[in-house]
């Protein structure tokens, strides 16, 4: 299990010039492999809570096992959450996910639900398939189903700006119909 430590980087560093401005803070993996960069560009109350090191791990093993995957389909990669409801260049214009190959880009804010209240609850679990897994045309079958990682992740808590509260899982976030992009 890898653990994270905090180190403060420009914006304007991070992933190139970020239209964002301001600072980010970024995650760095602490062992050698696989080198996962985690870049924080979201005020989500989560992402200033003291267990996300740990909350960030924990999804990614969760997620990684569903999938079938290793921390090694994670080499150099660099998972980015961010405070837009929708991410540009993305393949859908109403996507709260994407990933390039490269960047497993992640909204921190659902555009019906508003900020999710812990990292369990946003696309991370999606977007850690596609790294596992590829298929970008959801054609494997548990791209519907996740029942499984849901129950794994259930009963944590979570954060508003007033404080805790719990954090509600919703599949239908991370599922996607089958055959399409």
């Amino acid at each position: 299990m890898g653990r994270f430590r905090w180190r403060a980087l420009a914006a304007a560093v991070t992933l190139g010039a970020a239209a964002c401005g301001g600072a980010a803070e970024e995650l760095v993996d602490e062992q050698p492999a696989p080198g996962v960069r985690v870049v924080l560009r979201t005020t989500a109350p989560f992402a200033s809570a003291p267990d996300l090191q740990e909350r960030l791990d924990d999804t990614i093993d969760v997620a990684l096992a569903y999938w079938g995957g290793t921390r090694g389909a994670l080499e150099g990669k660099t998972i980015v959450l961010v405070d837009e409801p929708h991410l540009e260049g993305c393949d859908s214009p109403t996507a709260i996910g994407c990933y390039d190959g490269r960047t497993l880009a992640v909204s921190t804010r659902d555009p019906s639900l508003g900020t999710f209240p812990c990292v369990e609850a946003t696309a991370l679990v999606h977007e850690l398939g596609h790294a596992a897994i590829g298929d970008p045309y959801h054609r494997d079958p548990r791209w519907m189903q996740m029942d499984e990682v849901a129950q794994a992740l259930e009963g944590r808590t979570g954060y508003t700006r007033d404080g805790v509260t719990g954090c509600a899982i919703y599949v239908s976030v991370w599922r996607h119909p089958l055959g399409t992009p």
